[in-house]
């Protein structure tokens, strides 16, 4: 079994000036991201890894790969950590759809985690494909693991272990580049969480 995970949320991305719902849509990492990859591959430098595990989109990807040419390791692609399906929302400005679609934007507001844009995906439908795919991988793999992915899935990971509710996921940091250490801790049987990047 895994002992220890680290989990990180791909680097900085260039969304532009508007804030959007920006889920599944695949954007490269912007120069500032680059970097924060750079030095993500220096602070794992002298930590042993055993697997590294990506989400399938190019911010994510990105992101690992310094750290995996230095370490001469290949990276397993789990598209169950895909960040969230926005569906007809995919980048679009969430002043638009403030504007435009009123009663579904409040509807989201008062139910995050059960409301489902059109042809997109709920939070809920998320969150058990994310966990189902972090239990599946703590339980086979071994020693410590490294997985990159998104601020919508590191929230549905560590909501779950901090035994927050998803409809308060945003009160769970998660900016560019961060690095969240779960270590199994065998006396409780659980995660030990703290976010050490």
């Amino acid at each position: 079994m895994v002992e220890k995970v680290y989990l990180l949320r791909h680097g900085h991305i260039d969304n532009g000036s508007e804030k959007k719902y920006l889920g599944k849509t695949d954007v490269p990492l912007d120069v500032l991201g680059l970097e924060q990859a750079r030095l993500l591959c220096d602070y794992f430098k002298a930590i042993l890894v055993e697997t590294i595990f990506t989400s399938p989109l190019t911010r994510c990807v990105q992101t690992i790969q310094p750290l995996c040419e230095d370490k001469k390791k290949h990276y397993h692609i789990v598209n169950a950590f895909c960040e969230i399906d926005m569906g007809d929302w995919e980048n679009v400005p969430m002043a638009y759809i403030q504007s435009h679609f009123p009663k579904l934007y409040a509807q989201r507001g008062e139910n995050l985690e059960h409301f489902t844009p059109p042809n997109g995906e709920s939070f809920h439908v998320m969150a058990k494909r994310v966990r189902d795919a972090f239990d599946a991988i703590t339980h086979h793999a071994n020693g410590t693991i490294l997985i990159v992915a998104h601020a919508g899935v590191n929230r549905m990971i560590l909501s779950q272990i901090l035994g927050i509710a998803i409809n308060d996921m945003f009160s769970i940091e998660q900016p560019y580049a961060c690095v969240n250490e779960l270590t199994w801790d065998y006396q409780s049987m659980q995660w030990i969480y703290r976010r050490v990047l």
